[in-house]
């Protein structure tokens, strides 16, 4: 039986992620270091959940009831419409609790009614499984299959406004990958698939929004090579391709060829400091190029950081990132068409902060930052979200919290603009 054009296409990607490890000699002994963790991530023995223990897993369930007020519900420019949302979130953890290997499944669902909009109603889920075989001290095969069934934010790039409803979509993810860390050299290799599939959705007043040239498959593959330079760095080099393939059976619906491939290297190091601080940064080159002739190849410099510091009672995250993404939105070019972009060039810092006022009441704020540049087009995006919000534990199985947040959109694209304000306060179950 042949493969189809996406298919043969796309093994491309993996196969060279994979067949760098015959090149590589593997390393021998690593290190441990004490692991760095967040306020909000830390573990308090009178105030976590414990779990349910089951035979050799640990099993972690939660219910979340929300109540949500948002300022602008459809992320417009003029004639905001706010609500009230009431939101419920059912989810589990189900985590092996081995000396050796590592199992875990989780499930939840997002639930929400609109108190006067009941068409942005919506039901989102997702289920997924990770594992870890551990074939010798430091050397391991990992793996992830996950699958969410979501719907688009109205305040997304790739929504126009005449949608009755949020688009519907889904995505299916698969990661396999070896990871060899012992001695002074580490090395690891992955790959990975992912499907995304849009509904197709009816337009105010009339017709129908077909979203099947949305659709794609989407391949990756990496393999990263470190070396310590002591007991707190590693330098790194990383080398990833990519190949996007979108439906070819439905492009005729609508849209151009949007299908491309292309691949990025950078270098850089990590570091953990005496369990108080852990991150990494890197610099390097992305290259992406389309099928279709008319839109414009990428060539761009890259670079990206994550950083995470904590103190006795405050913690404080640092995330800077730049890289190609996926649109299928259309603007303006230099010579005053209406074209569509061949994909954003997105530029994103983010940071946040976590204080331990007291043992059982948690203080947190956050910001962040993206300039989108629309790759073809003249179109630019500077989009700005503040929050600040606040975690009270009532014991090891309710906790309250409370959260004000504010997002900005603002675009040289006509009626692009937008701000919304939203108000959270929820209470959380879990054992």
């Amino acid at each position: 039986m042949g493969f189809s054009k996406m298919q043969s296409r796309g093994i491309k990607a993996l196969s060279l992620a994979l067949l760098g490890s015959t090149f590589i000699a593997p390393a021998v002994a690593a290190q441990d270091s004490e692991q760095v963790m967040s306020v909000y991530e830390r573990y308090r023995p009178d105030l976590s959940a414990p779990g349910i223990r089951t035979g050799g897993f640990l099993f972690y369930p939660e219910v979340k009831a929300e109540g949500k007020f948002d300022s602008n519900i459809f992320a417009v420019h003029t004639k905001e419409t706010d609500d009230f949302i009431a939101i419920v979130k059912p989810s589990f953890n189900l985590v092996s609790d081995w000396n050796n290997n590592y199992f875990a499944l989780k499930a939840g669902a997002d639930i929400g009614r609109y108190s006067d909009n009941s068409t942005e109603d919506y039901e989102d889920f997702n289920i997924g499984a990770s594992g870890r075989i551990d074939m010798s001290r430091g050397t391991n095969i990992f793996t992830e299959l996950t699958y969410n069934d979501l719907h688009e934010d109205r305040g997304s790039p790739d929504t126009d406004g005449t949608q009755e409803i949020a688009t519907p979509y889904t995505v299916l993810k698969a990661v396999v990958g070896f990871k060899r860390d012992e001695g002074i050299l580490s090395f690891t290799v992955d790959g990975s698939y992912e499907k995304s599939d849009y509904d197709d959705v009816g337009r105010i007043g009339g017709g129908t929004l077909e979203n099947d040239d949305r659709d794609r498959e989407t391949y990756r593959g990496s393999v990263r090579l470190g070396y310590d330079l002591n007991d707190v760095y590693e330098a790194f080099a990383k080398f990833t391709t990519v190949e996007v393939v979108y439906d070819p059976t439905k492009r005729e619906i609508g849209g151009p060829l949007r299908d491309s491939d292309g691949w990025d290297v950078v270098g850089g190091a990590a570091f953990d400091v005496s369990g108080k601080t852990m991150g990494e940064f890197f610099v390097g080159y992305v290259k992406r190029d389309w099928d279709n002739a008319s839109f414009t190849d990428v060539g761009e410099f890259k670079f990206g950081a994550a950083l995470l510091w904590t103190a006795d009672l405050t913690s404080v995250r640092v995330g800077v990132n730049r890289d190609v993404t996926e649109t299928t939105t259309a603007a303006l070019n230099s010579e005053d068409n209406f074209v569509p972009a061949a994909g954003i060039l997105a530029t994103s810092y983010t940071v946040r902060m976590e204080h331990e006022l007291r043992r059982n009441l948690l203080l947190n704020a956050d910001a962040s930052y993206s300039k989108m540049d629309y790759i073809g087009t003249l179109r630019t995006d500077d989009v700005y979200d503040l929050g600040v919000g606040m975690k009270y534990l009532l014991n090891r199985n309710f906790s309250l919290n409370a959260d004000l947040k504010y997002g900005e959109r603002a675009s040289n694209a006509d009626n692009s603009d937008y701000d919304r304000t939203s108000v959270i306060v929820s209470l959380s179950a879990h054992w």
